[in-house]
């Protein structure tokens, strides 16, 4: 296995140099403001007198904040911001809000606090955010798992009314999740914002240069412009950190954080608050069969992806094991079970091929992830291993944009990634993914008993019931095997003496956040 996990390293490091800087579109951009046609221009620190450059593998190549995961990478990249957000020690924190109140089962009051302004200097009222909320539910699909549609209204300049399709009693975590960002288009027809940076120029999924937001704090003048560089790859990345072209790489693989360390260099671990894990095209005939995707499932050894990685534990759900609400799921490896469970099937070597068939055709494949998560590309590899050596004609394919892939419904088993948890609630994730019909759900996974408990779970306040319910919709997932579960990962950041005192934390989305640089200012 040693040589077989070597291998894995070697071919992925050779996928890893040919595939291009892609947008990212898994949730991971800009608001163009003042930046003209999309062209780059030379950037001048303008504030406190500093730039902070920052290395990515991806970035979005539009900026339209009703555009699928793209408003992830707009609070990611510090340009907007959500009604409330998460802070380093995971409670929800408003920049504009004052109070989000329940009035009865579908109805809130919203109350925003006074004097809030947009980076353009015009003011956050009720009305805007009333027409932002409209907005992202009429053009986000995404934005609808939670708690339905949400209808606003505004009341006066501060309060606004909303009403739900579904029960929710967190809708401070709703307000917080990432689709339902707060903007506005100016006169022009351009996006505008509300976080701490604005767009200066912006070359679509090459850089972007940014210059703090005036209106956003007093901390303005001594926040440092930012500019953010996408690599091709996480090797062209660390050779440009270590020749000072970028202050901080995010993120560096295992082997390159044990390199830098011993270099001398400041990496700093964190758990990522995201999850590995595999999403199985029930639509085709094959794995629609129970059996063939709990093979699939047994023959994945998890221990072997982790040592790989250099990190990271076997994942037990669907979040990261420090959350109340993450799963108690005991994944294991049994290629014997595998084997007996495709026979069961009706998957035989008939032929003596050595491939598996049925009724004359092969049990053949395509395992797809995508180029922005290299990680991904290494557990891509070692599941094609496993599942090769149990007869299966598998195949592999590195793509730029995994949700069009999976929309499309053109893979078979496609190894994603996610921060399941960015408001540290639960319902999100699992209603966008297992509800039937949801935006993420583009398996054809439909299920009465989860979709019943997601009711009931927006019932519920946030405390031990709610943890224990989303336990059990995780344990039904684990029984029905929409998706696989595989590894919760830890995440390394470098980053120069510039920025030795920056935390990162809530994986990537918050990389550029309000504290950035202020340490040093």
């Amino acid at each position: 296995m040693k040589k077989q996990i070597a291998a894995v390293l070697t071919a992925v490091s050779v996928a890893a140099t040919l595939a291009g800087c892609g947008s990212a579109s898994t949730g991971s951009g800009a608001s163009v403001v003042t930046a003209a046609s999309g062209s780059e221009t030379a950037s001048t620190a303008e504030t406190s007198g500093d730039t902070v450059v920052i290395g990515e593998t991806s970035m979005v190549d539009s900026i339209d904040p009703t555009n699928n995961g793209d408003p992830w990478s707009l609070t990611a990249d510090g340009i907007s911001e959500t009604l409330y957000n998460q802070d380093e020690n995971g409670n929800l924190v408003s920049h504009l809000a004052e109070s989000v109140v329940q009035n009865d089962a579908l109805d809130w009051t919203l109350t925003l606090k006074s004097g809030m302004k947009f980076s353009d200097g015009s003011p956050v009222n009720a009305q805007a955010v009333a027409d932002c909320i409209n907005d992202i539910m009429a053009n986000n699909e995404m934005a609808t798992a939670s708690c339905g549609v949400i209808t606003a209204t505004a009341q006066d300049d501060t309060t606004v009314k909303l009403a739900t399709e579904r029960e929710t009693t967190v809708m401070e975590s709703v307000l917080c999740e990432w689709t339902n960002v707060i903007y506005k288009k100016d006169s022009s027809g351009n996006y505008v914002f509300t976080g701490p940076y604005v767009v200066k120029s912006f070359n679509p999924g090459v850089s972007m240069e940014l210059t703090p937001n005036p209106y956003y704090d007093d901390n303005a003048s001594k926040r440092p412009n930012v500019k953010l560089m996408c690599f091709s790859d996480a090797t062209a990345m660390q050779q440009a950190f270590e020749s000072g072209e970028i202050d901080m790489a995010f993120t560096v693989t295992p082997d390159a954080a044990t390199q830098l360390e011993g270099e001398g260099y400041t990496v700093k671990e964190m758990n990522a608050g995201y999850q590995y894990f595999a999403i199985v095209n029930m639509q085709k005939e094959s794995l629609s069969d129970l059996k063939v995707r709990e093979a699939i499932n047994l023959a994945m050894n998890r221990d072997d992806m982790i040592k790989a990685l250099k990190g990271g534990r076997v994942a037990t759900g669907f979040f990261a094991t420090y959350y109340p609400f993450a799963g108690d799921v005991k994944e294991t490896t049994d290629v014997d079970q595998a084997k007996k469970d495709l026979a069961d099937a009706g998957y035989t070597d008939s032929d003596n091929d050595g491939y598996l068939d049925k009724n004359g055709e092969k049990l053949s494949l395509n395992l797809v992830t995508y180029s922005s998560r290299p990680d991904l590309t290494i557990i891509m590899q070692l599941a094609a291993d496993e599942l090769s050596d149990l007869g299966i004609d598998v195949s592999t394919q590195i793509v730029d944009s995994i949700d069009d892939t999976l929309s499309a419904g053109q893979y078979d088993v496609a190894f994603y990634a996610q921060h399941t948890a960015p408001t540290g609630e639960p319902a999100y994730a699992l209603n966008q993914f297992f509800r039937t019909g949801e935006g993420k759900n583009h398996n054809g996974y439909s299920s009465d008993l989860v979709d019943g408990d997601l009711d009931k779970m927006g019932t519920l306040p946030a405390g031990d019931e709610r943890n224990e319910l989303a336990k059990e919709i995780q344990e039904q997932v684990y029984k029905d095997l929409p998706v696989i579960y595989l590894v919760d990962p830890q995440w390394h950041i470098a980053v120069s003496d510039k920025l030795k005192d920056y935390e990162p934390y809530c994986g990537d989305y918050y990389v550029v956040n309000d504290q950035l640089g202020l340490t040093n200012s």
